[in-house]
């Protein structure tokens, strides 16, 4: 069995919204669906500008509180490999999940009146591959792995203690939903 998650090395982010626009054509999405996304923050003054990118998308949390506050058994769920995934067919677009999530990870389509999020794209990891983000990014600023394979890089970056984890990271109070997406750590200045 396998325990998927998502480690950010924000110093190769460059910000080009690579990962948004792939992720959006593979799965057909409006503009406002979108499944991840990528923050930017200005920091300065003309001309010493820093702007700073922060990847974000589904969690996949251990404890998903979206999970939870849905009134319809099997329309979001977690499996046992970590992916949080939502049933279309059994979604009655209530929009609980949407309002649920702390980290702003879903969104309702208009269109279909379903609930949409990332799925790490599990229909393409269950057979070997990769998200969609990971494989578009240029900077390869996304590494996605195993947390249960000693032998991959999440794995090891976890274990090493290089990455901190999403809720402390945005440090709201969300530690009881065990996010499965990490930050490596900054290197001090």
């Amino acid at each position: 069995m396998s325990r998927y998650a998502m480690i950010f090395d924000k110093k190769k982010c460059i910000g080009c919204n690579a990962c948004v626009v792939a992720c959006q054509q593979n799965y057909d999405m409006p503009a406002e669906n979108k499944l991840n996304w990528v923050n930017v923050e200005e920091s300065g003054d003309f001309p010493d500008l820093k702007l700073d990118f922060t990847p974000q998308l589904c969690a996949h949390c251990s404890n998903p509180q979206c999970v939870d506050v849905c009134p319809v058994e099997d329309a979001t769920f977690r499996t046992p490999e970590g992916y949080v995934l939502i049933n279309p067919e059994n979604c009655i677009g209530c929009s609980m999940c949407v309002k649920a999530c702390p980290y702003g990870a879903r969104s309702m389509n208009a269109e279909d009146k379903v609930a949409v999020k990332c799925s790490f794209c599990a229909n393409l990891v269950e057979f070997g591959g990769q998200p969609i983000c990971v494989g578009t990014c240029p900077t390869k600023c996304r590494i996605f792995g195993d947390l249960d394979d000693p032998n991959s890089e999440v794995s090891k970056l976890v274990a090493e203690g290089n990455v901190v984890r999403l809720d402390a990271y945005l440090d709201n109070g969300t530690e009881d939903f065990e996010p499965n997406v990490y930050y490596i750590l900054e290197e001090e200045k």
